[in-house]
């Protein structure tokens, strides 16, 4: 019997002891639980605090890029200089496009990528924004010809653009009128295009 009270008193002593090391192992547990939960807040905020400024970035990036075309489709010489390469559009400019090259000041000009079979594009600066748009709006004249003028956007940006492709394509197959802004998809139907 003396075996059998003390076995009870063993049996009751450990049980004693787990419930101490379970509470302890709860308070742990509920501690890791709060700090986890302030780990995932901090991973929250960082993640904000780093989409913001990649934002930041990439809208410094496009305004540095704001005067700034690529002439695309323009014949490419393997050793080109800058120099040549500001002669061949203000080439296009003028024959092309009709306009007074003398009062269009080109900061820079040079090719971009690596030779290869098609003609590299033409990065262009302007010295002025109002050149680039007028620029713009003259680049319909192009039509019919192999070379293309483009705004010049930051890698995020062109993504963004190319992602849209497909829906400003459906648009303009159901009749409306539809064109990309910056990284934004416009569409009007045809009767509230001219309002």
């Amino acid at each position: 019997m003396d075996n059998l009270v003390r076995e009870m008193q063993d049996l009751k002593n450990s049980l004693n002891f787990s419930q101490g090391e379970l509470g302890d192992v709860k308070t742990v547990s509920s501690k890791n639980v709060d700090k986890i939960k302030q780990l995932e807040q901090d991973i929250l905020t960082y993640n904000n605090e780093v989409t913001e400024i990649i934002n930041k970035v990439d809208y410094i990036e496009n305004q540095s890029r704001r005067n700034n075309l690529i002439f695309d489709g323009i014949k490419d010489d393997r050793k080109e200089t800058w120099e040549q390469s500001e002669v061949k559009v203000k080439e296009v400019l003028k024959n092309k496009l009709r306009l007074n090259t003398d009062a269009i000041e080109i900061e820079r000009a040079h090719r971009n990528g690596r030779p290869g079979d098609r003609p590299r594009p033409i990065v262009v600066k302007f010295s002025r924004f109002k050149d680039k748009q007028s620029i713009l709006r003259h680049a319909k004249l192009l039509k019919g010809t192999p070379i293309y003028i483009n705004e010049d956007y930051s890698e995020r940006i062109r993504q963004k653009r190319k992602d849209l492709l497909p829906a400003l394509r459906a648009a303009r197959e159901r009749g409306q009128v539809a064109h990309i802004r910056y990284d934004k998809l416009v569409i009007s139907d045809r009767g509230t295009a001219n309002n």
